[in-house]
């Protein structure tokens, strides 16, 4: 195994995360890479999220309080903290196979025109296998690629790109906010998808996350995403009519399901004007 000692600084937002909090933190500590550290930014919760860190408290693990502000901005916070010249953003409720850490590293060494690496996907309990958005994410993103995820768990990420270009998590932004946060990254640097079984992310699939439920507030963040993205310069450049036609059809079907019928009109209208043959072409699929 090559010696690399390159500090990671692995960012773990939780609010209210008792219930796998210490089996995540454990499996960072099975890891094959040693130089790391945790940061966990408790949220305002008011569980017992708080005890457990101070239970692992050391100089490897970390503990910062603030009031609920959200995922974002604790992620954010994480960033000021943070040692390391990799980052890693990792949710609460997932896990790290043990070479995650060494093979994200390993191909950031060997590459240093990279900004970002992720690899494989595997949901669980039940067992589905993703992709990380990483070759081309502002096409596998804005033109729905299948299979691929934008989890920040999944990357491993170079924080000189973050603080030179000012990137942050976007506290607009929900459950969208990951997908945001790539593709500003991809905006100004190269990333790789890291295809080996080895150092596979373990993706708790939980079905109180914002992202499983169709909601008002589900439909209207990714409405944000969307006019956020427009004007951070984040959509795509090539096929821009195709890309709107699809975008607004895909919102007018989110809006059909919770029943919103005057914005079903609206993103109807705008993606039958940006692209009639995409509207006609996503009409009969939809049938």
């Amino acid at each position: 195994m090559p010696k690399i000692d390159i500090l990671v600084s692995i960012i773990i937002p939780a609010y209210n995360a008792e219930k796998y909090l210490k089996e995540t933190i454990d499996s960072i500590k099975q890891q094959t890479y040693s130089s790391w550290e945790i940061i966990v930014v408790n949220d305002g919760s008011n569980d017992s999220t708080v005890d457990i860190v101070n239970k692992d408290l050391s100089e490897k693990i970390k503990l910062i309080n603030q009031h609920n502000a959200g995922v974002s901005a604790a992620r954010n916070k994480g960033i000021l903290t943070a040692k390391g010249e990799y980052l890693v953003f990792f949710d609460a409720d997932d896990l790290m196979t043990p070479g995650f850490l060494f093979e994200r590293v390993k191909a950031l060494d060997e590459n240093p025109h990279l900004g970002f690496v992720g690899g494989i996907i595997e949901t669980f309990p039940e067992k589905h296998l993703r992709k990380a958005a990483a070759e081309d994410p502002v096409n596998e993103i804005f033109f729905f690629k299948n299979n691929l995820g934008t989890g920040p768990s999944n990357y491993m990420i170079r924080k000189e790109i973050l603080l030179v270009n000012n990137i942050k998590f976007n506290p607009a932004l929900s459950s969208t906010a990951d997908r945001f946060f790539i593709l500003q990254i991809a905006k100004v640097s190269k990333g790789k998808l890291l295809e080996t079984d080895n150092g596979r992310m373990l993706y708790r699939i939980n079905d109180q996350s914002m992202s499983h439920k169709v909601s008002p507030a589900l439909i209207r963040d990714n409405e944000r995403f969307y006019y956020e993205s427009l004007k951070a310069g984040l959509l795509p450049v090539n096929r821009k009519l195709e890309f709107r036609g699809i975008f607004f059809f895909s919102l007018a079907m989110g809006f059909r399901q919770i029943g919103y019928w005057g914005s079903f009109m609206k993103y109807c209208l705008k993606s039958f004007l940006a692209s009639p043959f995409q509207f006609i072409k996503l009409v009969f699929k939809k049938r």
